[in-house]
């Protein structure tokens, strides 16, 4: 498919993301699962959860090998499609529309010198990134290689595990306001924990999906489970089978604004879904709505658990709060120690 066409594609199956806030406070209905009949295209993020049946590679695809060397795949062509792959070494993109779909990738075969995903997109030159429909499970988890991280990103279908955060949005200090990042569809588990993270003396902070800034960001219909595994060599992880965050919204690089997180299934972690005004801003305006929520997230002592966890309730402003539900009976949650709502302060 020519990137032309991709673009058509991509336009119609999103909503913009002034569409995607106005059409947030609308309907609060029960989610029905998707159909093994239903066209991928055609399934309406937030409709159907995301599992290992819709997501990452289409089943019966013939994949051809390449870069099988593993060395970091750098891009610099605008355009470039890569489909129908079974891709070695971090991928690099330093360009304008390029597409990744229908591939596995499996990243480098080394450990990176910093924080980096399996697919990088914190280039300046990075713009419109798709990466659709594939499997991004790392041949060498470790405690620098995320799935995906950066901005100008749309992750659609993907199947995440084993790496150190699912995805990653963000821009690099000094870079512009807009993060514009699209994540749908996809499901993300089994984040691998190192006792031995060079940024944590506690070991890793590992989160399903991990916001720390920008502005247009639509984080919609989404399975994201917090759940880890412990890395080969690790001391045990401290928390048995839970990771971080399943959806961490906060502002270490740039004020959130015009963010939307709706209809997704989340469950594990220390705490479900997050939100953190941070030091350096007044206030956090986010939407979080209509989520459903599992009640595994880790116990801090005679059943204290964080679903959703809001640091600072006077710096926080969030549409749609009390339209999040308890997956296992629909009911919306209230706050409460027991409740799913919980603020720090």
């Amino acid at each position: 498919m020519n990137s032309t066409k991709t673009l058509t594609r991509r336009r119609a199956l999103g909503l913009g993301f002034a569409g995607a806030l106005g059409t947030a406070l609308a309907g609060y209905g029960v989610a029905q699962p998707a159909t093994a009949a239903t066209s991928r295209d055609s399934l309406v993020y937030g409709e159907y959860k995301p599992t290992d049946a819709n997501t990452g590679v289409i089943t019966g695809t013939a994949l051809t090998p390449h870069n099988t060397a593993g060395a970091d795949l750098i891009i610099t062509r605008d355009g470039t499609v890569l489909e129908n792959l079974d891709i070695y070494g971090d991928i690099k993109v330093r360009a304008r529309n390029v597409v990744i779909r229908n591939c596995w990738l499996r990243g480098g075969k080394h450990i990176p010198g910093s924080n980096t995903g399996i697919v990088d997109a914190n280039s300046a030159s990075c713009f419109n990134l798709l990466i659709q429909d594939c499997t991004i499970i790392p041949d060498r988890p470790c405690y620098y290689r995320d799935g995906i991280v950066g901005h100008e990103y749309t992750a659609r279908r993907n199947r995440i595990k084993r790496t150190n955060d699912g995805l990653g949005v963000f821009n690099r200090p000094g870079g512009p306001v807009q993060a514009n990042v699209t994540i749908e569809g996809n499901f993300i588990n089994e984040l691998t924990y190192w006792s031995n993270d060079p940024a944590h003396s506690d070991g890793t902070h590992n989160d399903g999906i991990q916001v720390q800034g920008g502005e247009n960001i639509r984080i919609v219909g989404n399975t994201v489970v917090a759940s880890a595994v412990t890395g080969s060599g690790s001391a045990p992880n401290p928390r048995g089978t839970h990771a971080g965050i399943g959806i961490m919204l906060q502002q270490n690089v740039a004020k959130l604004a015009n963010v939307l997180v709706r209809r997704n299934w989340v469950d594990d972690g220390q705490t479900s879904i997050n939100i953190a005004v941070g030091s350096k801003y007044s206030d956090i305006v986010v939407t979080v709505q209509s989520n459903f929520l599992g009640r595994n997230q880790f116990d801090y002592g005679n059943g204290s658990k964080y679903p959703v966890r809001i640091i600072s309730r006077s710096k926080s402003k969030v549409t749609g709060l009390l339209y999040n539900r308890w997956e296992d009976n629909n009911t919306y949650l209230k706050e409460g120690r027991d409740l799913g709502i919980r603020y720090d302060s």
